[in-house]
């Protein structure tokens, strides 16, 4: 056999170096940059302090006025372009539909931001979320709800819920011009005095709700009334990425607690799938997935269609509303399927802002008092993630959100309405992460479903029910415990 020139052995190196190249930059380009990371440094993750980590490499040390709204560090570019592309989806205000499509407005040179409506409470996500946190601006009495509405429910007579008659389960209290709003809706406050066992004087405010300029005939008597408050949304891939196994974990932990704490998952209907699945977000955890819940509040706040939600929600006997021009057709919603795509992963890489004052010796007893009072019962701060979610980076990452995302009773003070396998007085226990930057981000410290707690002290004070044995805990501190665990809070 001739044996090769050393010139073919040197061209045949070349080519497959240079095939390997290729190889090697389609996979990265087409593959590789979904995994989560980018070509930067990561090592001071391993640096840091772990108690700092909150959403492990996904923690941003970012407490300006905008820290809920962070990419993670060292995400790949193609990550980037779709993050900032799902943050201009959030940041967007819908206008009314003019009868033309997206595609109609696309080819005259229009911006395709049109089908809010006909019936709406807000114009945008970021109307409720403010710097993806909560509102910008509490309810006053006597003013516009901004962030918040009003759910309303009657007995449908075979031991379940339905809308009061002519109305929708969420009040809409603002629509398109040439449509008239459901009616408007009034929260007047009651004050409820109340003392520590230290003879410390607190008062906390119990909402009465009213609704006036009624659209379509009176409510009934017996129509159960709940206002619901926009919560922040950071964080929302790494709640997505536990795995169920995980959560149900939890809540058989939770069995023969001497507390008698005792959470559930609240099961719901994939609205894509239709399958039932574990509920984790929403107020109830009566969402599924962070598409689900960015498809539901687009239809059900903003009036917004999605390949979800395909068509208009006026009720049959809504002709104003029916006949009100759209942005979209089902074919072609006012959400397109790129926007959803978009904005769902936006959601799922919020990063997580980093604990703060670790070496506070004031929040560092504030911790130990918040494990005696047991909060971290249902409050649990360290979780993994599970290995299944799309997003690579979102798997396997120890975080400390303080929620074990299950329903738990607090007692007939915050009962409202059932919402799918959740009782009126059950509610998912809520992330604590970053809530002690929620005044610098949103101006205000106002709490719970309905805002009706003021402070973090308040919203501790109308915990019943399952978690009352920690309430009481808390209420029997001294003045000087009780600010030490509101500076852990603080410190999340």
């Amino acid at each position: 056999m001739k044996p090769r020139s050393p010139r073919l052995l040197f061209y045949l190196a070349l080519l497959a170096i240079a095939c390997a190249g290729l190889g090697h930059a389609w996979w990265k380009t087409r593959h590789a940059w979904r995994a989560g990371y980018g070509d930067g440094d990561m090592s001071y993750f391993t640096r840091a302090d772990p108690r700092a980590l909150s959403g492990g490499d996904l923690t941003v040390f970012h407490d300006g006025f905008i820290p809920f709204g962070q990419t993670p560090n060292n995400l790949p570019w193609q990550y980037e372009a779709i993050f900032e592309a799902g943050d201009g989806v959030f940041d967007k205000v819908f206008v009314p539909g003019d009868g033309t499509t997206a595609a109609q407005r696309k080819n005259a040179g229009g911006t395709r931001r049109r089908g809010l409506g006909p019936l709406y409470n807000a114009s945008g996500c970021a109307e409720c979320h403010f710097r993806d946190g909560r509102v910008e601006k509490p309810y006053a009495s006597g003013g516009e709800m901004i962030g918040m509405f009003l759910r309303l429910s009657v007995p449908d007579g075979q031991g379940g819920w339905q809308p009061p008659e002519g109305y929708h389960h969420q009040l809409h209290d603002r629509a398109v011009a040439g449509v008239p709003p459901e009616g408007k809706a009034h929260i007047d406050w009651e004050e409820i005095p109340g003392r520590f066992a230290d003879g410390e004087a607190y008062s906390l405010r119990r909402p009465r709700f009213r609704v006036t300029d009624l659209a379509h005939g009176p409510l009934p008597e017996n129509v159960i009334i709940e206002a619901r408050s926009a919560p922040p949304v950071h964080g929302g891939g790494l709640l997505e990425a536990i795995a169920e196994s995980t959560l149900l974990a939890l809540a058989e932990a939770q069995k023969n607690d001497p507390d008698g704490v005792s959470g559930k998952p609240n099961y719901v209907t994939d609205p894509e799938s239709g399958k039932r699945v574990l509920g984790r977000f929403s107020l109830k955890a009566n969402e599924p997935s962070l598409r689900a819940q960015a498809a539901g509040a687009a239809f059900n706040d903003m009036g917004v269609t999605s390949v979800i939600h395909r068509r208009e929600g006026c009720l049959p006997h809504q002709k104003e509303c029916a006949a009100a021009k759209n942005g979209g057709t089902p074919e072609e919603p006012e959400l397109s399927a790129q926007q959803l795509d978009d904005l769902t992963i936006y959601l799922q890489l919020l990063a997580v802002p980093a604990r703060r004052n670790l070496d506070d010796p004031l929040a560092q007893k504030g911790e130990e008092l918040f494990k005696q009072a047991r909060c971290n019962a249902c409050h649990v701060d360290t979780v993994r993630t599970g290995d299944t979610h799309p997003i690579g980076r979102l798997r396997h990452q120890t975080i400390h959100p303080y929620t074990d995302l299950l329903l738990h009773d607090l007692g007939p003070g915050l009962a409202g309405r059932p919402d799918g396998e959740a009782t009126a007085q059950e509610w998912r226990t809520p992330p604590l992460w970053g809530i002690g930057l929620t005044e610098r981000s949103n101006h205000h410290t106002n709490f719970l479903h309905d805002q009706r707690a003021r402070s973090l002290q308040e919203a501790i004070l109308w915990h019943d029910g399952q978690a009352a044995a920690a309430k009481g805990r808390f209420m029997a501190m001294r003045r000087d415990e009780r600010a030490a665990l509101l500076r852990f809070l603080e410190s999340l």
